[in-house]
């Protein structure tokens, strides 16, 4: 997926959180709660109420589903959330 400037990142990405969480089927765990708690966490992101820590969770929950998960969607379900704190953490932290 590729996005310019005038794509909200926080938004993209809650979208995308949205997608994986309705798709898990739920057969393992690193997926069930995995998209779950990405999408909590991005929630608060895009309203601006995220802290160090939800950032934190955010990269331990992405490790351990790539790591854990039984299928494709769970082990690439945080591969654009990983790719974004990598490359733009501030969107991350910041108030809109």
């Amino acid at each position: 997926m590729a996005i310019n400037r005038k794509r909200d990142l926080r938004q993209t990405l809650l979208s995308l959180a949205h997608f994986f969480a309705h798709e898990s089927c739920g057969k393992c765990l690193p997926c069930q709660l995995g998209t779950q708690r990405q999408l909590e966490i991005l929630v608060r992101v895009a309203e601006g109420k995220a802290s160090k820590a939800d950032i934190l969770a955010l990269e331990d929950i992405g490790f351990t589903m790539t790591n854990a998960s039984l299928c494709g969607l769970g082990m690439t379900a945080s591969t654009a959330i990983l790719s974004a704190l990598e490359r733009w953490p501030y969107f991350f932290v910041n108030n809109r």
